[in-house]
């Protein structure tokens, strides 16, 4: 709200708990998943970075440094994705799935993004017809620049959610599943 130029101390997630300092125009709070980022631009160089607030342990004002302000709405750069991140160089996807009759409720009255279709009709029976093996539920669509919280909001679903196209993303998806099911037998009952 001063807009002023901030020097962080943050500490990334992984074996370095260290913090790194960054020296930033700051732009926006955003909350995704019960938890609060900074969107800041990197004094450097502009890149816009993204931090989870708890994971900065230090702040201090630089009044004296002139703060940039960002050039346009800020909130725009939020409409394409799922969550906090965007990847800038990372095209939009028209993302096509199938939910289960258990989920597709769920997905119906909680969409997982604002651009979210539900086919119904027509084009129901169009999917239908190339995908025989996916019997009852719904078929969706939404309209997402990939990122981390995107895959992750797929993968949430489990097998009750199918990822029918783009093959990049379907084969994302299906990775995870895998790793997962790798990391599950891999445990001995004892």
């Amino acid at each position: 709200s001063n807009k002023q130029v901030v020097d962080i101390d943050y500490v990334k997630f992984g074996p370095d708990n260290s913090p790194h300092s960054c020296r930033l125009h700051p732009y926006l709070l955003k909350e995704y998943n019960r938890r609060w980022f900074l969107i800041a631009a990197a004094f450097s160089d502009s890149k816009l970075l993204t931090f989870a607030l708890d994971r900065i342990k230090k702040v201090t004002p630089q009044p004296a440094l002139g703060y940039i302000p960002y050039a346009g709405d800020i909130h725009e750069r939020f409409e394409d994705i799922i969550g906090v991140t965007l990847f800038e160089n990372e095209p939009m996807s028209h993302i096509v799935f199938w939910a289960d009759d258990i989920e597709k409720d769920y997905i119906i009255t909680k969409p997982l993004h604002g651009s979210q279709k539900h086919y119904k009709d027509a084009k129901d029976k169009e999917f239908r017809a190339a995908y025989p093996s996916l019997v009852g539920g719904a078929f969706f669509s939404i309209d997402c620049i990939r990122n981390y919280e995107l895959i992750r909001e797929l993968c949430v679903y489990g097998d009750g959610l199918i990822v029918l196209t783009p093959q990049k993303i379907r084969e994302e998806v299906a990775s995870r599943v895998k790793a997962m099911n790798e990391r599950y037998n891999s445990i001995r009952n004892k």
